[in-house]
């Protein structure tokens, strides 16, 4: 039996399942090295505060910058992916 990640979110292979690397890169690619400034640079000031809150809020971590010290674990529970064996 393989392990793998069952994600389906953003950046995911389409039968949503993953090896472990394959998912840390997708979480790599899109949110630790995501450039979220620039995702900003089109949205009126009085808005920025709201912009992506419900992906910068998870537990007492500063993100994006602490996106660098997530495990494995934390990136499962972010993201809403599951551990499964084929």
């Amino acid at each position: 039996m393989r392990k793998l990640i069952y994600y389906t979110g953003i950046g995911c292979l389409e039968n949503g399942k993953h090896t472990e690397s394959q998912f840390l890169e997708i979480m790599n690619n899109f949110f630790t090295r995501k450039l979220w400034s620039e995702e900003r640079k089109n949205i009126p000031e009085e808005y920025h505060k709201y912009q992506l809150d419900h992906q910068l809020n998870f537990k007492n971590w500063v993100l994006p910058e602490d996106f660098v010290f997530f495990s494995i674990d934390d990136w499962l529970e972010y993201s809403g992916a599951i551990r499964i064996q084929e």
